[in-house]
C-alpha cells in the first residue's frame, strides 16, 4: 500500500502556519521512502488534512472516509485539523498521529473489503518519519 498526505488550505494566511509546515515536512520525508516495497504496493491510502480557515472549515471533527476508488485501489480519508493545531509546537506529532489513525481506519476498511493490507508495516513507516526525517524545511 502506498501512503500519501496532502492538505487543503482555504486561507493563504495558513500557508506559513506550523501545521502547514509540519504537513509539508512529513510529506517530503514520506517521499524519501518511495523506494520501499511497502510504498509501491496497492492499495493506496490518501490522507487530506483539512485546515480551518476564517471563511471555510470542515463540517466534521476528526477523521472520516471520503471514498474508495475501486479502479485505482485508493482509499481517501479527510482529517479535520482543529484550530489549536494551526500554530502548535506539536504539529508534527499531530500529523503523525493522524496518519497512524488513518492507517488503523484503512486496515479496518480493507479487512471488511477483503483486500490485503499490512498495517504494521505502515505504522512502522510512520514511526520512522518521526525518528529521523530525511529532509529539513528551512
Amino acid at each position: 500500500m502506498s501512503l500519501f498526505i496532502a492538505s487543503m488550505t482555504p486561507d493563504r494566511a495558513l500557508e506559513d502556519s506550523a501545521i502547514s509546515q509540519a504537513i509539508t515536512k512529513i510529506a517530503i520525508a514520506l517521499a524519501g521512502y518511495r523506494q520501499l516495497p511497502v510504498q509501491k504496493r496497492s492499495p493506496a491510502l490518501d490522507i487530506v488534512f483539512m485546515l480551518p480557515g476564517s471563511q471555510e472549515r470542515a463540517a466534521f471533527a476528526g477523521l472520516r472516509i471520503r471514498g474508495f476508488d475501486q479502479t485505482g485501489q485508493s482509499l481517501q480519508l479527510e482529517a479535520a485539523v482543529p484550530d489549536n493545531m494551526i500554530g502548535s509546537a506539536h504539529a508534527e506529532r499531530y500529523v503523525i498521529a493522524v496518519m497512524q489513525d488513518a492507517i488503523d481506519a484503512g486496515a479496518e476498511f480493507f479487512r471488511e473489503q477483503q483486500i490485503l493490507f499490512d498495517a504494521a508495516e505502515h505504522l512502522a513507516l510512520s514511526e520512522a518519519l518521526t525518528e529521523k526525517p530525511r529532509y529539513a524545511i528551512n
